[in-house]
This record gives C-alpha cells, structure tokens and sequence, in this order.
C-alpha cells in the first residue's frame, strides 16, 4: 500500500478511467451477442471463473494500494469497531450518529478492527473486504440468472462484464470503503431464490437479511406482496421478512441493555445530506443566500420523504404487471429523482437491478452520470480533498454540489421515460384496488 495520498489517488484515479473504457467497450461492442461463441482459449476457463477474476483484480488492486477511503465513513466505522471491542453500546457511544444502520453490519465491523490489530493489514483496507466479496456474489448472481435464462456464454460472459467492470460498483467497494453491495446482493439473492426456485420463505428471510443490513431493501416487499396469489403467503412472505430485523435488533438490545430510541431514531429516519444533489443542491448553489432559503429548504427536507413513500408506493401499484425487477428498477429511478438527500455509495443499487432487469441503454448512461458524481465527491473532497485545495473554499463548495447534476438529469429522464410508458393508457379504475 503506499503511503502517498497524492501519488496513490492519482493512480487510482488512471486505473479506474481504464476500467471505464473496458465497461464502455463492452457495453457498445459485446451486448447484444446472441449465438456469438466465446474464443477456444477462453472457453478453456468457465465463464464463472473468468468473470469472478476479473472482478477481483480490479477491485483488489485499488483496495490494496490506496491508503485512504472516504475519510469520514472509514473513521466512523474505525469509532464502531472500536466501541464493539470494548464491549460499549454502539449507537450511544463515541460513534453516536454516525451508524445509521439496524445491527448488523457492527459485528462485521467489530471483527474487522479486532484483525486489524492482530494482522499487519491496516483498517482500511480490511473494511473495504465485505464490499468486494459482496461484489463478486453479485456477479456470480448474474452468471447464474444468465445459465437460468439459457444464454449463452457470450452473452452471459457479456452481462457479468457489465457488472465486474462497472466503475460506480468498483468506485463505491474499491474506494469509498461502502458496504451497499451487500444489502444489493441479498435483496438480489432474495429475488433469486424466488424466481429461479420458488421458494418463498427462503426468499423472505434472505430479504430480511437485506434490510437489516440497510433498511431500503423493504421497497422490495411490497412489489413481491403484489405477485404472490393469496392472503396466507402474502402474510407469511411478509412477517417473515420482517421478522428477522425486529429479532436481531431485539437481540443486539438484550446483548447490550441499551436504549433502543438512538438506533431506531437513526436508522429509520436517515436519508442523506441535503443539498449535495439534485434540486436540493441547485436550491443550495444559487438561493443559498437569499433571507427566504433556510425556512423553505428545512420545510423541504421535513416533507420530502412522505412525497417520497406516496409516489414510492404508486410506482410500487402501478408497475404490478411488470417483472420484479423492472418495477424495483422504476421505484429507485422514482426515488433518486425526488430525494433531497443522496450518500454517493446508494448509486450502486440501481446497477445490477437495472442490469438484470435487462435495461442495459439506460444504465450506460447513468454509469456515466454516477462517476461523475461519486469522482467529483471522492476526489473533491473525501479522500483527498482536490477541489478545496485548488479553488476558494465558495467555489470548491458550489462545485462539489453541482457535480451531482449529471447524475440527476439522467435519472431524470430515465425516470420520464419509464413514467411515461407506465401512464400511457391508464384508467383512473386501474389505480383502484379490486378485490
């Protein structure tokens, strides 16, 4: 690993531009291959192989070789496992506010930060280990979906590129230090289990397995309510899916005879930082001075996220006809249009949703969007903080909030095209329940 920031940034930097071009040349020249076959020498190595090697070494070179992550989220997880192996209370130790998750990921963390005192690898790069192996269960997901399906092995090898090589999956694991990919596995394995399989219960736990991990996954929940035949197994679908956050959250209580209004407090209400994305960062760059922005950006951030569960749960109704991951694809494009608050890691739930949901286009365009994004926040300011040295600490400022904007516009139209097909031709008697 090296020591130096600058030289290892700007490494990291060159090593993900190349990895973009590789996405980039298989997104325009290799999807769409039908009976297309792959190489003798390839085929020598079964696609799965190929396919986890390839989304190792990209990732693990930058995890190895970088000193840093996202400086304030590797030092909240470094406050976590401190406070876990001391046996403190998490959510009302020194790492109060800065976990805004149900219990689940402290135990992994605590783990990590107790082998990062017994073994000669630092912290940082130990943290970022859950999120590549997450990562590589992702891509063995699609090679699996890919033999379900019947591709064949150009094309299955072709859509687990898509993944392996996709910067925003690789720039969130690699180099934020975020664990998103997990929450994203489960819930795809969730999905997984269901269709491939059919089986039910299975599926509801290993989604209850995923929104403990982060609590955004339950918008998976509804849309599977809506395509099981029955009371009964709706029922059970979903209290068992709920079942198993309340059980290990009641059991991280009773391990720790804590208070459990901080951490419910923290976790259910957490939606981002304000004014770094979107319109809420436009409202920022230019009203930010004017007398009347403070009451009504506040009245925003308060009120959004009933907008958020309103339009949320429409788009939950109205993609009921469509497969499961098509409508979970509209719901996120829905929420990522409307949202105030954005953390840069949640842009990778959108990728192997929207990949599998076959919605390869569109997802292109947002990649794009979303490394100009999480590069402008990465190297803006969280690992090393470029824009603040380079420009007025006004201009650096306005300028880390407007690099969201490409990001945004995309999912804008994306989010208009998909409404637009969902509206064409409904009855006002099709947004009613019929028994």
């Amino acid at each position: 690993m090296w020591s130096d920031v600058v030289a290892a940034t700007t490494w990291g930097l060159v090593w993900l531009f190349g990895v973009g071009a590789s996405y980039y040349w298989v997104e325009r020249k290799v999807v769409g291959v039908g009976q297309v076959t792959l190489p003798l020498w390839m085929r020598r190595v079964p696609v799965w192989g190929w396919l986890l090697l390839v989304a190792g070494v990209v990732r693990l070179l930058p995890v190895f070789l970088l000193p840093v992550g996202a400086g304030y989220d590797i030092e909240s997880f470094r406050l976590v496992g401190d406070a876990l192996v001391h046996n403190e209370e998490v959510y009302t130790s020194a790492a109060r506010g800065r976990h805004p998750y149900l219990p689940f990921q402290v135990y992994v963390i605590g783990l990590l930060f107790r082998l990062s005192q017994l073994l000669p690898l630092p912290f940082v790069v130990l943290i970022k280990i859950p999120g590549v192996l997450a990562d590589l269960g992702i891509v063995w997901l699609i090679y699996r979906t890919g033999r379900a399906r019947g591709w064949s092995d150009a094309r299955t090898m072709a859509w687990g590129l898509l993944y392996a090589l996709n910067p925003v999956a690789i720039l969130v694991s690699a180099y934020h230090g975020q664990f998103d990919a997990l929450p994203v596995f489960l819930l795809l394995l969730a999905w997984y289990v269901w269709s491939v399989y059919g089986h039910e219960m299975r599926s509801a736990v290993v989604l209850g397995l995923a929104i403990l991990s982060k609590t955004w996954p339950i918008a998976l929940l509804p849309i599977m309510l809506l395509r099981l035949r029955g009371g009964r197994r709706r029922l059970i679908y979903g209290g068992l899916a709920v079942m198993v956050p309340v059980l290990a959250t009641v059991f991280y209580i009773w391990l720790f005879q804590s208070n459990p209004r901080p951490m419910l407090r923290r976790a259910l209400t957490h939606s981002g930082v304000p004014g770094y994305y979107g319109y809420s960062a436009l409202l920022a760059v230019f009203f930010g001075d004017a007398p009347w922005y403070e009451g009504v950006f506040d009245g925003l951030v308060a009120n959004v996220r009933w907008v958020l569960v309103g339009v949320g749960l429409l788009s939950v109704w109205l993609t009921r006809r469509e497969s499961v991951l098509d409508a979970l694809t509209t719901v996120l494009v829905t929420i990522f249009v409307l949202t105030a608050g954005m953390g840069i890691q949640w842009f990778v739930w959108l990728v192997p949703v929207a990949l599998l949901a076959g919605d390869v286009r569109w997802l292109g365009r947002y990649t794009w969007g979303g490394v100009c994004f999480l590069v402008v926040q990465l190297y803006g300011l969280h690992m090393y903080p470029w824009l603040y040295e380079w420009f007025s600490r006004e201009t650096a400022d306005s300028l880390f909030r407007l690099g969201s904007l490409p990001a945004w516009l995309v999912v804008v139209a994306w989010a208009g095209v998909r409404w637009r097909r969902l509206l064409t031709g409904v009855r006002v008697r099709d947004l009613l329940w019929r028994v």
